[in-house]
């Protein structure tokens, strides 16, 4: 999975890098998307040998839920506009 073109202030544009390359492993489940684990997030660290303070982790962490949250609605959408039809 590509990191999507969006306005990072160049300061976090490593983490929006980061994050993309760790949900690029993750797979989706039936319902959606799947947030990431801590064992999977741990594996990527250790394959990649990069280090996350604390408050990185919880950006990444704060990036997921929207992630996933956003799938979730996009996928309510295409629900309700298949049950409309």
């Amino acid at each position: 999975m590509e990191s999507p073109e969006a306005d990072v202030p160049d300061a976090g544009a490593f983490l929006w890098d980061w994050f993309w390359e760790i949900r690029a492993g993750q797979a989706s489940g039936f319902n959606g998307a799947n947030p990431v684990s801590n064992s999977e997030l741990l594996a990527w660290l250790q394959i990649t040998g990069n280090i996350l303070r604390r408050e990185e982790v919880a950006i990444i962490r704060a990036m997921d839920t929207r992630y996933v949250a956003e799938i979730d609605k996009e996928a309510e959408a295409i629900r309700e506009r298949e049950t409309t039809k």
